[in-house]
């Protein structure tokens, strides 16, 4: 009786379902682009934090009379975010984990959140603002780059995490097996009789 090492089984076998087969190109290919995204996307968030939010103007002054930043907006919730997606990225690239694919979309979701229910409100907002002394007059919030920063990072994680979701499927023979384990004939499993 004759045994193959398995890392001979790995580099000959030709069977896309078989669960010791080394990862392929198409599947290097989505992690490295998962990472990628994910990665630019902790990045604009970060710097989102720093960058202004939203500018206020009036009618009687040329230019904005007032920028507020992102970061002191939502007491700087997006740095923790930006980290944390940073680190489920590595962990996507090192084990091509669901679960830090899974956690990415989350943190997207969570991102998306803070900029369209915490941001875009204030930064459409339009009212008086003044006071008796320098006198009253009609103000209009408007978004700045913070806000669009952050959105596309949001985006990106998003689009990141459902990339690699749907690309690293497994597809076919390759599921059912993974959850019924291995096939009555297959080397390995365990024989009637």
């Amino acid at each position: 009786m004759t045994a193959t090492p398995p890392e001979a089984r790995a580099e000959y076998n030709k069977n896309p379902d078989d669960p010791d087969r080394a990862p392929s190109v198409r599947f290097e290919a989505v992690r490295a682009l998962v990472v990628g995204g994910s990665l630019t996307a902790a990045l604009l968030l970060v710097v989102a934090e720093f960058t202004a939010l939203l500018e206020i103007t009036t009618g009687a002054h040329r230019g904005a009379i007032k920028t507020i930043g992102a970061g002191p907006h939502h007491g700087y919730a997006l740095v923790p975010i930006a980290l944390m997606a940073a680190f489920l990225a590595v962990g996507v690239w090192r084990t091509g984990s669901r679960a830090a694919l899974a956690g990415i979309g989350a943190l997207g979701i969570a991102t998306l959140l803070i900029a369209l229910i915490g941001d875009l409100p204030d930064a459409q907002t339009s009212g008086v603002i003044g006071n008796v002394t320098t006198g009253w007059v009609t103000a209009k919030a408007s978004p700045s780059v913070g806000l669009y920063m952050e959105t596309l990072g949001a985006a990106l994680l998003i689009v990141a995490a459902g990339v690699g979701l749907v690309l690293t499927w497994p597809t076919g023979r390759g599921r059912r097996r993974a959850r019924s384990g291995p096939a009555p004939d297959a080397p390995g499993a365990p024989s009637i009789g």
